[in-house]
């Protein structure tokens, strides 16, 4: 059998047998086109990267996400092999609405890394989890953020910390980004208005 090299780990030096086919500076992992998938809401994902200017033909290997133009929305940093980085700068419909959240431990670790927050606005429920990595080689951010859509208020957010507690906040304006210390109960604005909050005790569950 034939290997190609530097692909995985195979080669001569580790005592792959049949010839090995080099291929350059190119990769055969790569070098295809990008995709781009929006969530319909509705269990399905749809391709919007031509739509998009995203479906470049490239060798991408690692992504992370960041607000890198500080415009409230995520952009997206595509890493690939042997070829310039490329920043994708979202632009979303003026009239949609965001919230991200920079969560410190206390009892927990400092850096919140395993919290689990869930919100609720309008009819909507969405999850996050804080995580220093995601994908080959790729770190990223420890803020959570949230797209809103057209609804300008989360009705109820609920933090999971790492050390087993459990609080609760309602009523945040969206368009903010907050600072939520465990067992303070109500977060610092970073800018905006201050939100109302309740404490969920430890030992009781939050009903989803």
């Amino acid at each position: 059998m034939d290997f190609v090299e530097n692909v995985g780990r195979r080669s001569k030096a580790a005592g792959d047998n049949g010839d090995f086919i080099h291929v350059g500076i190119f990769s055969l992992n790569g070098y295809e086109r990008n995709a781009l998938y929006k969530n319909c809401g509705n269990g399905k994902l749809f391709d919007t990267g031509y739509l998009e200017g995203a479906d470049r033909i490239e060798d991408g290997r690692g992504l992370g996400f960041l607000d890198a133009d500080q415009d409230g929305d995520l952009d997206i940093l595509l890493a690939n092999y042997r070829q310039p980085a490329r920043l994708l700068i979202n632009h979303p419909p003026a009239e949609t609405h965001w919230i991200r959240l920079m969560l410190r431990g206390t009892r927990s670790v400092k850096s919140a890394i395993g919290a689990r927050v869930e919100i609720q606005h309008g009819v909507r429920k969405q999850v996050r989890e804080i995580s220093s990595t995601a994908g080959y080689l790729s770190g990223q951010s420890l803020y959570l953020h949230f797209g809103l859509g057209l609804d300008g208020v989360v009705d109820r957010l609920v933090v999971h910390w790492p050390s087993g507690g459990v609080e609760e906040l309602k009523d945040l304006p969206g368009d903010c980004f907050y600072r939520v210390v465990e067992g303070e109960g109500e977060p610092t604005p970073v800018f905006g208005e201050k939100p109302r909050s309740t404490i969920v005790p430890t030992a009781e569950k939050v009903e989803k």
